[in-house]
């Protein structure tokens, strides 16, 4: 991605060194979120599954990967449970706290190791409202300020989907929290709120209030605008089921992928057992967590990709006859990035 792109994703969204150890491990370790989240039953399912075919620990760490990235860096642990927005910022030098360029012009050493499920999220608001589409936000109020990266960066591609600009078309209001938005959008203190389709305190709001996502209408237009931006973004067309609220008719919502990490300076050989385990036994993963089922069904390597992919996965992918013309060139254009 070129400095331009980075400089005006800068603003969308308000605007490391690498080891040189090679590291290899018979047990290994993988950074997730905290007990209780998403990230954390899906590493353990991806733990399990593995510890059970490969005969090794695979240890499933608590650790917030803005804090702890640079462990990965120098092989404290070997894989990391994230999101491909994570990914895309570490890989382009942009701070995960301020969302800003770092300036250094190195190579993070960043490596993926395999793409999972798709994660829908968008703009919820109450059904009373009468608003469809995130267009309709103009002149509201929404919560467009988070003081987590992840979200704060799925919000600056929203409003980019959609046209508007934060601060002129729409006002942003501050939350501290996804369900915390929920609690504004509640007491009439915004018109709408930003999250994942599979958020409790959504559900609890939509049982005392009712509410509904606003679609988006990508373009071909729209979706390059966006890629161009983040080659991670991704329009998912959602259907209504009983598990998530606020989806009343299909309709078309921005998301991204989760995806396993890991770093330069672990072995080939460690990344290659991990992948081909995992894949050769998919449908084992599926009882641990509802986004294994996606997870299963999308590819592993896609041009969705936002970091390089370690040799050691690409090994495998090969072999596996998951690794086509089209990814060597897109993954050779990601590493051509800092040449």
């Amino acid at each position: 991605m070129k400095k331009s792109l980075l400089c005006l994703l800068a603003a969308v969204l308000l605007a490391a060194g690498s080891a040189s150890l090679v590291f290899a491990a018979d047990n290994l370790r993988m950074a997730s979120g905290v007990v209780g989240t998403m990230d954390f039953s899906v590493a353990s399912g991806l733990s399990a599954v593995y510890q059970k075919h490969a005969g090794e620990t695979l240890e499933v760490l608590t650790k917030r990967v803005d804090a702890s990235y640079q462990e990965l860096y120098e092989g404290r642990y070997e894989l990391a449970m994230q999101t491909n927005v994570t990914a895309f910022m570490l890989y382009n030098n942009i701070d995960l706290r301020t969302l800003e360029p770092t300036g250094s012009k190195e190579q993070p050493p960043i490596r993926l190791v395999m793409m999972g499920n798709k994660m829908p999220a968008g703009l919820l608001t109450l059904k009373s409202s009468g608003m469809t589409k995130v267009q309709d936000l103009k002149g509201k109020r929404a919560t467009l300020r988070f003081g987590q990266f992840a979200p704060q960066f799925m919000v600056g591609l929203n409003m980019l989907a959609a046209g508007l600009e934060i601060g002129k078309d729409i006002t942003a209001v501050q939350a501290s929290s996804i369900p915390s938005g929920a609690q504004l959008l509640s007491e009439g203190k915004v018109d709408a709120c930003f999250g994942g389709a599979t958020v409790p305190a959504f559900r609890e709001l939509d049982a005392g209030k009712g509410v509904r996502y606003l679609t988006h209408t990508p373009t071909p237009e729209i979706e390059a605008r966006v890629r161009a931006i983040y080659p991670g973004a991704v329009f998912i067309r959602v259907e209504p089921d009983p598990g998530i609220v606020g989806i009343p008719e299909p309709l078309w919502m921005m998301g991204q992928h989760n995806v396993v990490l890991s770093a330069t300076n672990i072995s080939d050989d460690v990344v290659y057992k991990f992948v081909k385990t995992v894949y050769q036994n998919y449908q084992e993963l599926v009882p641990f967590a509802p986004d294994f089922k996606e997870w299963v069904e999308e590819p592993p390597a896609n041009t969705y990709a936002t970091a390089p992919f370690h040799p050691g996965a690409i090994r495998f992918y090969k072999e596996a006859g998951l690794w086509s013309a089209e990814m060597d060139k897109w993954n050779q254009q990601l590493l051509d990035k800092y040449k």
